[in-house]
């Protein structure tokens, strides 16, 4: 009767781990920035953590779950999570380029195939950013969610586009 007033666990990020690399090159000491956003936690500010790569080029993000009366709310209850994980880096041809490694506005409800994925955010920064749909149904969820990254999966759950076109294998982005 009066569940709008309980507060429901929102799960603003997994743990999250990936590598990256620049031609196959581990980059080391590289920051990445993970921002997330939910209104129904915050209504204006982000929470923000840093990671550095390691020697392999590799970093790690712990699950970031916060409490929030917002799902239990009729007006709260499709607020999404905005989940951004990025890095800024000087290169030749841009000065402080963003490269994104997962970007996403998802449903606060929890889909194990996003959350799978944020477990192999392995990028190398020659890739171009492409757009990947998941298949996130079964989930009490989104039944598809968008993601804009760098990082290239492939498997049954993830259709990747390119300029609004379906691509097969990776080596059709030129």
């Amino acid at each position: 009767m009066f569940s709008f007033f309980k507060k429901t666990k929102v799960q603003l990020s997994p743990f999250v781990k990936g590598r990256i690399t620049d031609n196959g090159q581990p980059l080391l000491g590289l920051e990445v920035v993970r921002e997330l956003f939910y209104s129904g936690y915050d209504k204006e500010n982000s929470l923000i953590d840093y990671a550095l790569t390691n020697t392999n080029g590799e970093f790690s993000f712990d699950e970031k779950i916060v409490k929030s009366r917002s799902p239990n709310d009729i007006f709260g209850q499709n607020l999404p999570v905005s989940q951004d994980i990025y890095i800024k880096k000087e290169t030749n041809e841009n000065e402080g380029k963003l490269f994104l490694l997962w970007g996403a506005s998802k449903h606060w409800r929890t889909a194990p195939p996003l959350n799978d994925l944020m477990l192999q955010l392995n990028a190398d920064l020659q890739n171009k950013e492409v757009d990947q749909m998941i298949n996130t149904s079964g989930y009490n969820t989104r039944n598809e969610q968008l993601v804009s990254t760098i990082c290239y999966w492939q498997n049954e759950k993830v259709s990747t586009y390119y300029n609004n076109e379906v691509i097969i294998s990776y080596e059709e982005i030129d």
